[in-house]
């Protein structure tokens, strides 16, 4: 008897059932309230992010209230700056443009 295709089935239904309960989990908490949150890379922090002090410094100076070192998906020897806040800031060079927001539930 042979179980290869059941075990194959059985694995992508597992599959299947946890990626729809992670789904499920985010869209409940979008729904009842999610915080706004910003997260973007900072444009002024410059070199290899090897500390958070001069990352939280340079996102400060963008209008985020903190940030954080992260592994740059292209290069993974090398940690970017990451800014993050409540909401994305207006833009001081265009603030009629609409600010993008992002839901991130916690």
């Amino acid at each position: 008897m042979d179980l290869q295709p059941f075990k194959v089935a059985a694995a992508a239904a597992l599959i299947l059932m946890l990626l729809l309960t992670i789904g499920l989990q985010q869209a409940s908490a979008v729904n009842n309230g999610g915080v706004c949150s910003a997260v973007d890379r900072s444009k002024t922090f410059k070199g290899v992010c090897v500390s958070k002090a001069p990352c939280v410094a340079a996102c400060g100076g963008e209008g985020y209230p903190d940030g954080y070192c992260f592994m740059d998906v292209a290069d993974p020897d090398y940690r970017v700056c990451m800014c993050t806040g409540p909401c994305s800031p207006p833009d001081p060079a265009a603030t009629s443009r609409a600010v993008r927001k992002t839901k991130i539930p916690y």
